[in-house]
């Protein structure tokens, strides 16, 4: 497939794909978009072109695009597949891939709220099984090993990528939910 792609940064895992095309620097906003809906079109012909030689259809239904610039709001151009089917590509804000949250502002916070509330809500159900009396502590410290602490460690490799304000903020988090974990645990 990097055989057909090859012009275009792009990153393959199992039946997913993710593809960077960038705009140029130093041109007008309305340059970007009609070079940028130029390379998006010859993208999506080199990917339909592999999809017919590989056998591996494509869901359209589940393709979308995400645009990343200075300016605000996405483009004003229509995104299509040649199929005939005159189904619009759809813009979108944000994206999951892997379980990271990708925003069009290409920053951390969204993810790390999105951690925080996970590990909030995991917290929370320790707490009430502790509050109830229906579990002894070994079983909770399983449950914290097992769906809270493997939070903490996927967000650490990235933490240095964080904003200084981001990384003391996780920090405080990270030790306030610890001592709420720890009174779980007793």
């Amino acid at each position: 497939m990097g055989q057909f792609l090859s012009e275009y940064t792009s990153h393959f895992f199992a039946d997913d794909v993710a593809a960077i095309l960038s705009g140029q620097l130093g041109v007008r906003y309305t340059r970007q978009c009609i070079d940028l809906e130029r390379r998006v079109k010859s993208f999506l012909d080199s990917l339909e072109y592999y999809s017919c030689l590989a056998d591996q259809p494509l869901n359209r239904a589940k393709t979308q695009a995400m645009f990343s610039a200075r300016a605000i709001g996405s483009p004003k151009f229509n995104i299509m597949f040649d199929s005939g089917d005159d189904k619009r590509i759809c813009w979108k804000s944000e994206y999951k891939y892997h379980g990271y949250i990708i925003s069009s502002k290409l920053g951390w916070g969204k993810l790390l709220k999105d951690v925080e509330c996970k590990i909030r809500k995991r917290i929370s159900l320790i707490k009430s099984f502790k509050l109830f009396g229906c579990s002894s502590p070994s079983f909770r410290k399983a449950l914290f090993y097992s769906h809270v602490l493997p939070l903490f460690t996927w967000v650490y490799p990235v933490y240095s990528l964080f904003t200084r304000n981001q990384q003391e903020d996780f920090s405080k988090f990270y030790y306030s939910s610890l001592r709420r974990a720890l009174w779980c645990l007793e």
